[in-house]
């Protein structure tokens, strides 16, 4: 699985979850865990921004923010009730441990490979593995950026991949604002994160999402985008013979 230089993860040293977006999220977590006691995993958590967040908001709960950056894991406040953990998502295996709650925040796109099919087999590798480590009634929790095709719903996926993964062209795709580009970057579209899900056996509980985001002419050309938002993902492992909703 490639990763991004410490240049590259320094831009990324921010928090994205908005009030609403933070709304929706411990909607979720008030209904699930109303005694606000749960333990939780933040996958890439970085900074720890997120996790210092959920700590202030919950008393009563316990987390680890995992990333492969000691850049940023050096970033973190020191708190009792959270732990860092320098190990990247492609072994969440070697974790001991059990979780009620595992947090992705915009990070299953980052997960590429040398193509398009290996990097989506990333994703269903890592989300397997985070599934295992859930408690009985533990849920994954996954923030992440819907790229709608105009006519070919993923097209957008595909053409963006393509271009920051271009080792040829990587100097002209930074300067157009490209952070990853050379090593790539695998949005999806709503439909197409949904079957991802369905296919590592976790079941979209719900889905919400903000409102849509304006949508530059140059990408409806050249990059195919119809429209453009954030959504959420709260789901939890199937059960053997039960169907994912849609």
């Amino acid at each position: 699985m490639k990763q991004l230089s410490d240049e590259q993860l320094a831009t990324f040293d921010t928090e994205y979850v908005t009030e609403a977006l933070w709304t929706i999220l411990t909607g979720h977590i008030d209904r699930t865990h109303p005694d606000g006691r749960f333990t939780f995993l933040d996958i890439g958590g970085g900074n720890g921004v997120f996790a210092d967040r959920l700590l202030a908001a919950y008393p009563a709960a316990e987390g680890a923010v995992l990333d492969n950056s000691r850049l940023l894991l050096d970033r973190n406040k020191p708190s009792p009730r959270k732990t860092l953990i320098e190990e990247s998502a492609e072994n969440l295996e070697q974790l001991g441990g059990k979780y009620d709650l595992v947090f992705f925040n915009w990070v299953l796109h980052h997960l590429v490979g040398d193509g398009y099919g290996k990097s989506v087999r990333h994703v269903d590798q890592t989300l397997r593995k985070a599934a295992a480590l859930l408690t009985p009634n533990g849920h994954i929790s996954i923030f992440e950026n819907m790229y709608n095709g105009l006519l070919v719903d993923n097209a957008p996926s595909h053409i963006i991949f393509n271009l920051t993964s271009a080792k040829a062209i990587a100097p002209i795709i930074r300067r157009l604002g490209a952070n990853t580009a050379r090593l790539g970057v695998c949005f999806q579209s709503k439909s197409r994160w949904q079957q991802i899900l369905r296919d590592a056996g976790i079941g979209s509980v719900d889905y919400d999402e903000d409102s849509p985001w304006p949508v530059p002419l140059a990408w409806k050309t050249f990059l195919h985008v119809g429209n453009v938002r954030c959504g959420n993902f709260w789901g939890r492992p199937l059960a053997s013979g039960q169907t994912a909703s849609p």
